[in-house]
């Protein structure tokens, strides 16, 4: 039980956060920008809380987020910017992945797998090109950063 509290309360809204986090280093290794990451919403509330180089962290406890990055980059730092999240998704589901096959039976084991289950849910939602439905209601309406990618590459 303690198990299931600490992933819902922590663990998924971290692999948000590192999603986002994917994206802002994707903008700040391409450019010279600075990039905002949200855990929440990004509101007048939702202030920044520290800043790491050009990276700032605006942090509210919330399952979505978003990354962005000030002024405009080129179509290829907006490329890499877009698949940086996908990206670092899909390493977390490979990384515990591992972590679930080669790391210690028992209650830790479901857990990594867990963690991978979130990972690479969360890769494949936003890798797949679409507009996010009604009942994904932080996101609801919002292109996916596949579809972005794809519209950009169209362009």
């Amino acid at each position: 039980m303690l198990l299931i509290i600490i992933f819902y309360s922590i663990i998924v809204p971290t692999c948000v956060l590192l999603h986002e986090i994917g994206h802002g280093l994707g903008a700040v290794f391409a450019s010279n920008n600075h990039v905002h990451i949200y855990l929440g919403s990004k509101s007048d509330k939702n202030k920044e809380i520290f800043r790491l180089g050009r990276l700032h962290f605006h942090i509210i406890w919330s399952y979505i987020g978003f990354a962005y990055w000030e002024g405009e980059l080129s179509k290829r730092q907006r490329a890499i910017a877009l698949i940086g999240g996908p990206l670092m998704s899909l390493l977390l589901a490979l990384l515990f992945g591992l972590l679930t096959l080669l790391g210690p039976r028992g209650d830790m084991q479901t857990f990594f797998w867990w963690i991978t289950l979130v990972n690479f849910f969360q890769f494949a939602v936003t890798i797949i090109p679409m507009k996010y439905p009604r009942w994904m209601w932080g996101y609801s309406g919002d292109p996916s950063d596949g579809l972005q990618l794809l519209r950009l590459l169209k362009n």
